[in-house]
């Protein structure tokens, strides 16, 4: 395990692409989606594709076509977007084999632990109407 926590592009680009939205007064396209992102815009379409199979947009095609969200973004927490795109978060921090450990107390302490739960408290608890823009 390389990283502690890891949030993969995936899920970076769904959070940032769903605060874009959920903040324009218009529906934004995906081609303005990546120019404002600096993405490809392939890839951020995938990512939309999902969104929208999961109900967070939905999408209209035709000149003034574009995404907007279904779900306030005040109901949606950065845990639920992260989770949809890497898959539930779980606690994977001891190399423990059957449950056994030679150890008589961790020798990671509590830390990971702790590190872990405030973690996945900020993400469930951050919500995707908290985020603003920068301009």
């Amino acid at each position: 395990m390389g990283k502690l926590f890891n949030i993969s592009e995936a899920a970076n680009i769904a959070i940032h692409s769903l605060a874009l939205i959920s903040t324009s007064k218009e529906d934004l396209n995906a081609t303005q989606i990546a120019e404002m992102l600096k993405l490809s815009r392939n890839h951020l379409s995938k990512i939309m594709h999902i969104l929208a199979r999961h109900k967070f947009v939905t999408s209209s095609r035709g000149p003034k076509g574009g995404f907007k969200m279904l779900r306030e973004s005040g109901s949606i927490s950065l845990l639920e977007i992260f989770e949809l795109m890497d898959g539930n978060l779980e606690q994977d921090h001891c190399r423990r084999i059957d449950g056994i450990c030679p150890f008589s107390d961790c020798v990671f302490g509590d830390v990971r632990q702790r590190l872990f739960d405030e973690f996945k408290t900020y993400y469930q608890n951050r919500k995707l109407s908290d985020l603003s823009l920068n301009y």
